[in-house]
């Protein structure tokens, strides 16, 4: 039963983000605010999680009840999120409001991730299962509402946004600590709080560390310019509210079944393997985007690269942690990953995006979204190498 709870989260977040990531910029521009404001409103969510996820690790830790602080979350998103629609027409207000959105919601991923790793012990395989249901969930709100506002407008968009935070949070409420997490007063195992040398010399010591990480930041940075300008993007080449929705949502179907299947091929091969060829997905996926993207069928096929850039990416990423770190930091060592990918690289791809974008041109900013995905690739056989001379 628990599993389906987390799963019905993860449907219910993540059709939250659904909903923020193509259409929020869209539904700013019909209340007539600027595009400065748009994009400082889109990478909110990654500035937020420079420092969110980690905080709300380090309180999870210290507390020992990751489920507490999920639900926290989940709450605070849900009013802060219903206050910034509230007052959407009055800009100061609207960013004030997303500031405290963004950092309630930042911590909810990492945190929810180790939850999910922990209820299923660590198994690839279901968690792909439950995590599959975060992107069903994205799918349903970016077809439906996508669909809805051809037809209608976009002026319904804060309440389906509300929407999707209550039923988080009714997942949320129903969360249970399993059985075997507790509190190591010690630190020597399970959630105890390490001291902060032990989570550097951890965290950030080993050089294969310090790789992933940097690869990290660079595969970030380049989705950081694609969650916040694609649909604008898509609308200067006149593409339709409805035919954005379905090109986000076929993305994210692809997403779908690679988590679907991931249980029968992620352990062919080496969590290396899948960092490099998921950056190497990255680059090509962009550059298409940057160079035809008046051809419907090549965008098409540029999403269907997600599952590879996402999908497989993530829980290699979810894995790899798990992996290198002792228990004690698994909680950390998402929040931190959350930290320097999501805050630092998707926030640096979104600015950096917006100013490529207006100094030189839209196209050449999803380059140099392709061009950060290359550099990630070189960083993973940097790593690769390293790797398979320790064997």
């Amino acid at each position: 039963m628990q599993s389906r709870w987390i799963a019905s989260f993860y449907a219910a977040y993540f059709a939250f983000v659904g909903l923020y990531s193509p259409f929020l910029g869209p539904y700013l521009k019909l209340k007539g605010h600027t595009l400065e404001l748009i994009a400082l409103a889109l990478g909110l969510m990654q500035v937020m999680r420079i420092f969110g996820p980690f905080l709300w690790g380090w309180v999870a830790d210290h507390s020992a009840n990751r489920v507490v602080w999920i639900r926290l979350g989940s709450i605070g998103g849900l009013a802060f999120a219903a206050l910034a629609f509230a007052g959407v027409n009055q800009s100061l207000w609207l960013v004030v409001m997303l500031i405290i959105l963004n950092f309630f919601i930042s911590g909810l991923v990492p945190l929810s991730d180790s939850h999910a790793m922990d209820s299923c012990g660590g198994s690839a395989g279901q968690y792909g299962r439950m995590r599959l249901f975060g992107s069903l969930g994205f799918i349903a709100s970016v077809v439906l509402f996508g669909q809805y506002a051809q037809h209608f407008g976009l002026y319904s968009y804060p309440l389906w946004a509300v929407a999707t935070l209550v039923l988080a949070v009714t997942a949320a409420w129903n969360f249970r600590e399993p059985v075997h997490h507790h509190v190591d007063p010690e630190g020597q195992g399970g959630q105890g709080a390490p001291s902060w040398p032990q989570l550097l010399r951890h965290m950030l010591g080993p050089r294969r560390m310090q790789l992933f990480w940097l690869g990290g930041f660079f595969m970030i940075f380049a989705h950081g310019v694609f969650y916040a300008f694609l649909s604008l993007y898509l609308l200067k080449f006149s593409y339709g509210e409805s035919s954005i929705g379905l090109l986000w949502g076929f993305g994210v179907l692809c997403e779908v079944g690679f988590f679907a299947l991931q249980s029968h091929v992620f352990h062919r091969l080496k969590l290396v393997n899948w960092l490099c060829i998921s950056f190497a997905a990255c680059a090509v996926r962009f550059w298409l985007v940057a160079l035809y993207p008046e051809l419907w069928w090549v965008v098409a096929f540029s999403q269907s690269l997600h599952c590879l850039t996402f999908a497989a990416h993530h829980t290699a990423c979810v894995a790899w942690l798990r992996h290198e770190l002792p228990r004690k930091l698994w909680v950390r060592g998402q929040a931190l990953y959350a930290t320097i990918a999501y805050g630092l690289g998707g926030t640096a791809g979104t600015f950096a995006g917006r100013w490529v974008w207006s100094s030189i041109s839209p196209q050449w900013a999803f380059g140099m979204a392709g061009c950060a995905g290359f550099v990630a690739l070189l960083i993973g056989l940097h790593l690769r190498q390293l790797m398979y001379k320790s064997i």
